[in-house]
């Protein structure tokens, strides 16, 4: 790792493998040349988001990895981003990567959007490879490119929490239309690009169903929290996705600033917009009770898989009454289902069985087919309903989600 410009820059083993293996299939100057334009101008564009995230009030750090480069950032207390924003800083990675490619090319005395005059000599064709043919194919609108992400603020106006899934499946289908186009018209050369892309777009979608209690996220995303817990610092993230602000809070309390890891919690329970981080499943309970202790009695419930996050790590710690009373509120403004089988496996710890039976009716109720595996999972297996698996009201509700 290495800090430039203020901004923690890990440069991964896959960048370099990457600009090697250009350099060694060319074999020859436009391969040096190429290799070196995609080394400076990734790491311009990130430089680009990284520093539209500081604008924003947000701390960012870059990671090169193997065909890309990701920025992550993370909001300051009392400073969530809006979605207008969130675009302005997808836009800033493309805009700032063309713009300084362009200028290098016109500095090297030739004309930018002239084919005839790019292809001069192999440094000016690899650099405008490099530079404007990449920086444009970053704005096509498909995640996890960054005009998928410009788009996908549009889209979260709409949809809300569903965005993230709307706008994955759009991208799969979009990137698979071109793939069959590409190879049924005897054009393979993006079949690479292609294959990344979609190995992407299916692991953000696993993510975004395990945001909505579908699956269990695996991939880039799940190594990088849990490897933020094991050892302090973040792996690499999914393109889009942040570390877990139960993460950012664990870390303020080691540097003993317990007024910014209540602040970095607090902000993102208020905040209603969509989320792109994962439950802090690595975390131990002795971690994650540490940060609920620096919280206030009353807790904001502005937006629901962060509250559904807070009432299972509440519940997870052994703070029962607290977690079902906090999901039953934040179930009064969201009416998802996870709340509502929080408030029932809290009020069975508590010895409540009928107000248990009737939180599960209320969870099965809510839950739409595509969450009716998981929520049957969870009534079949939470230690906390062994006794009401045995009550006759049980075997009903747990029919409505066979």
């Amino acid at each position: 790792m290495v800090r430039l410009l203020g901004f923690d820059v890990h440069v991964r083993t896959g960048f370099v493998v990457f600009l090697a293996l250009i350099v060694f299939l060319y074999q020859d100057a436009f391969g040096v040349w190429l290799a070196a334009g995609i080394a400076v101008f990734t790491l311009l564009h990130e430089f680009g988001h990284a520093i539209a995230a500081r604008r924003a009030g947000a701390s960012a750090e870059i990671s090169l990895d193997f065909l890309a480069g990701y920025t992550s950032f993370r909001e300051s207390p009392g400073r969530p981003i809006s979605p207008g924003m969130r675009a302005v800083i997808s836009a800033a990675g493309p805009a700032v990567h063309i713009g300084t490619s362009m200028l290098v090319l016109v500095a090297m005395g030739v004309n930018p959007l002239s084919i005839d005059s790019v292809g001069q000599t192999d440094a000016t064709a690899a650099i405008w490879w490099a530079g404007p043919a990449i920086g444009a194919i970053n704005l096509i609108p498909v995640l996890p490119l960054d005009g998928g992400h410009i788009v996908l603020t549009g889209v979260e106006k709409l949809t809300g929490d569903r965005a993230l899934r709307i706008m994955t499946i759009a991208s799969i289908a979009l990137t698979g239309g071109f793939a069959v186009f590409m190879f049924s018209t005897g054009r393979p050369g993006f079949a690479i690009f292609i294959a990344f892309l979609l190995i992407s777009q299916f692991q953000i979608l696993q993510s975004a169903g395990s945001r909505t209690g579908r699956s269990a996220a695996p991939g880039r995303a799940v190594n990088a929290e849990a490897q933020a817990w094991q050892t302090g610092h973040p792996g690499i993230l999914e393109p889009g996705q942040r570390i877990s602000p139960w993460f950012e809070a664990h870390r303020a309390l080691t540097q003993g600033d317990q007024g910014g890891a209540m602040g970095v919690m607090l902000a993102d329970l208020r905040s209603p917009a969509p989320k792109n981080w994962l439950p802090p499943s690595a975390a131990n309970p002795s971690q994650l009770r540490a940060v609920v202790d620096v919280l206030p009695t009353d807790l904001p419930h502005a937006n629901a898989y962060s509250s559904r996050v807070m009432a299972e790590v509440l519940l997870a710690i052994g703070d029962v009454q607290r977690a079902g009373a906090y999901a039953a509120a934040a179930y009064g403004d969201h009416r998802q289902w996870p709340l509502a089988m929080v408030v029932a496996r809290a009020s069975a710890a508590m010895g409540d069985d009928d107000n248990a039976v009737r939180w599960l009716g209320a969870a099965t109720e809510s839950a739409g087919p595509e969450s009716a595996a998981v929520v049957g999972q969870v009534m079949d297996r939470a230690p906390e309903l062994i006794r009401v698996r045995t009550r006759p009201e049980f075997a009903s509700l747990r029919d409505r989600v066979a």
